[in-house]
């Protein structure tokens, strides 16, 4: 019998800049069988989907968004490693038709890597409510790849953008031209590339002669350091330089903003060339846009929007957390009880372990972080985030920040760990600095769940507001502190501004799914452990002897029970281990018959001010060195004890 040999797995890769609408475009096309990995040697993800069609398998790659391939941030290093090493079969290009010009600049470089391509004309319905008419076909013609115009969010030619990628993967379908710059440089390129073919028997990197000649001449060391192992690559280098010098003294600049000019110039040019425009009424889009960014309404919407995010917290967590907890109790937990309670010590142990555990994960993780996430999610979905930033800049400066840092640090009430790493976008270290210690502080998801598990549950939501206002005037003294010790002057603002939009279901499912399930896989495992560990101190006498010398911070300063000290420290592995753990000690999740009302309040406010989690301080490491992380956590610890020590002795609100 003859085996028939099996077709090879076509990769398609997505590529475009930063809001293009290429996530719905991924989403429409691979549904939610999405996995999620960091590119090796990087903290970069990359998202991959996989689909079969015409009996085929695909692999569909969402490569980071990015605006060239000039391999500047880490995001285009890994864009253009992923491209040049995986060399997919072919490139879908999204572009944004509502402003053609800024994504044509990346367009024209990926056209000239030679890999069959086809052009996504996406977002057509914003640009043709902005007057705004590109003619896919006469961009097609000006550019020599397929183009396709399409709506992603609602699934309008997705398919038929898939079908037309398929069909080039498989003919292997290259552009038709490359696309020309001025006549001086067009030489000088010319000139190096006949060199480039004259003395490699195989161009480095699998790049077109045309294409590695204009990497050089732009002095891209990434590409450089390639050619250089390259047999007889001396004399290509060398004129590489030459030329490059040349361009400069023609132009007055390096030969790397020549070229940058250049492509601006072209991608302005067949924007103007494929576009025709009109004049429209704006759009309910437009005017709210308009709203939103400005100073004296974008701030109360700001406001609004966060007050709306803790009552969809409160009152919908809290309805599931009744839910759960009340299933769990009524159905489940009895007959645990009753099952471990013929086990002797280790029946108490596998009690307080595992059915008070359960208890407490149900009553935190699933009503409240996952909600969090659910809502985060949207928000980032609609666009808003980036005028967040834009209002805040202003106010922003007087910490040392500026307005793009209010994206990261509002990612910090998800995840501080994310939140933290996307510091690295900030211009300075001081910035990375002070933006990193400011998202420690911030309430994560994690610290939300304690807060409302807590004060939110127990005492209301005026108690639970109270505890986020003080730390955000915190948040906000520190950053005044830390802007006055840290010498150096404060970036101003670049940031892309995209339009507003409804949310996709499928990308903000995946979205919610992919920050989910890492509290499912790592943290559930944790938490039982953690209350089996409570369980064995209890069961055999050893917690009394733990917690004591521990009281003069406990008992004494905070004035919690001494055996509080254990879900405290472990707060310091993962912050809702907090609560559940505290759920364990307590025996029971109704926690106001365990502390007074002044206690769960201090409890609360304490734990949600020091440093989040072992994770988020492995991260501060990472980017900021192990100084600067250690610093942080004593910090943040030394400031939550004696903030929770102040409003215990002094008990301002009465409780």
């Amino acid at each position: 019998m003859v085996k028939t040999k099996k077709p090879k797995k076509i990769v398609v890769a997505l590529a475009g800049t930063p809001n293009v609408g290429k996530s719905a475009f991924f989403h429409q096309i691979t549904g939610a069988d999405v996995i999620i990995s960091n590119y090796p040697g990087t903290t970069v993800e990359l998202l991959e989907g996989r689909v079969v069609y015409g009996g085929q398998d695909v692999r569909v790659v969402d490569l980071p968004g990015i605006y060239s391939l000039g391999a500047v941030t880490e995001d285009e290093v890994v864009a253009r490693r992923a491209i040049l090493e995986q060399r997919p079969d072919a490139i879908v290009n999204i572009v944004d038709a509502s402003n053609l010009e800024r994504s044509l600049f990346l367009t024209t470089q990926l056209i000239a890597l030679g890999f069959p391509i086809v052009v996504v004309l996406n977002m057509y319905d914003v640009a043709l409510a902005g007057g705004l008419h590109p003619d896919p076909k006469k961009l097609s013609e000006r550019i020599g790849v397929p183009v396709i115009q399409t709506v992603a969010t609602r699934g309008e030619n997705v398919s038929l953008a898939f079908k037309e990628a398929m069909k080039a993967a498989r003919t292997r379908g290259r552009p038709k031209r490359f696309l020309k710059m001025g006549q001086d440089l067009e030489s000088k390129i010319g000139e190096l590339s006949d060199l480039i073919k004259n003395d490699f028997v195989k161009i480095p990197l699998g790049l077109p002669a045309r294409t590695l000649a204009i990497r050089l001449l732009e002095g891209d060391s990434h590409i450089a350091d390639s050619v250089a192992s390259t047999p007889g690559s001396e004399r290509v280098l060398k004129k590489a330089g030459k030329l490059a010098r040349k361009i400069a003294r023609e132009h007055g600049e390096p030969a790397a903003f020549r070229i940058a000019k250049e492509r601006h110039a072209l991608a302005s040019l067949i924007a103007r060339q494929v576009t025709t425009q009109k004049s429209v009424k704006p759009t309910l889009g437009q005017r709210i846009d308009r709203i939103t960014t400005n100073t004296r309404t974008g701030v109360p919407i700001m406001v609004a929007v966060f007050i709306g995010l803790l009552l969809i917290l409160i009152y919908v967590g809290g309805l599931i957390e009744n839910v759960l907890v009340g299933g769990w109790n009524t159905y489940v937990s009895p007959g645990l009880s009753s099952a471990f309670g013929g086990m002797g010590a280790v029946g108490e142990v596998l009690n307080i372990g595992i059915n008070q555990g359960i208890a407490g994960i149900l009553a935190v993780m699933f009503p409240y972080i996952l909600v969090f996430f659910l809502t985060f999610a949207v928000l980032e979905d609609t666009g808003y985030l980036p005028r967040m930033a834009f209002v805040m800049d202003s106010f922003m400066h007087k910490i040392g920040l500026h307005g793009r840092a209010v994206v990261p640090m509002f990612g910090g009430f998800g995840c501080s760990v994310p939140a933290v790493m996307a510091t690295r976008t900030l211009t300075s270290r001081r910035e990375r600095f002070i933006s990193g210690f400011l998202i420690t502080m911030i309430p994560c998801s994690a610290r939300t769940a304690v807060i409302l598990g807590t004060v939110g549950t127990f005492l209301g939501i005026k108690y639970a507001l109270v505890i986020y206002g003080v730390i955000l005037g915190l948040i906000f003294l520190v950053g005044l502190l830390l802007n006055r010790w840290m010498k150096g002057k404060v970036s101003g603002m670049i940031m892309e501004m995209p339009p507003l939009r409804k949310p996709i279901l499928k990308p903000v499912l995946s979205k919610t799914w992919m920050r989910m399930k890492h509290f499912i896989y790592v943290a559930i495992p944790l938490l039982l452990l953690g209350g089996l560990i409570i369980g064995a101190l209890q069961a055999t006498g050893v917690m009394g002897a733990l917690v004591a010398p521990a009281a003069p911070l406990t008992v004494g300063l905070l004035g919690l029970p001494a055996v509080t000290i254990i879900p405290l420290i472990y707060g310091f592995i993962r912050k809702e281990g907090a609560l559940v753990l505290l759920v364990a000690i307590a025996g029971t999740s109704q926690l106001n018959t365990f502390m007074s009302p002044l206690q769960l309040f201090v409890f609360a406010l304490v734990v949600a001010i020091y440093v989040p989690c072992i994770a988020t301080l492995a991260v501060l490491k990472r980017e900021l060195g192990w100084r600067d992380a250690t610093l942080i956590t004593i910090s943040t610890f030394i400031i939550a004890v004696i903030v929770g020590a102040i409003f215990f002795h002094l008990n301002p609100l009465g409780l």
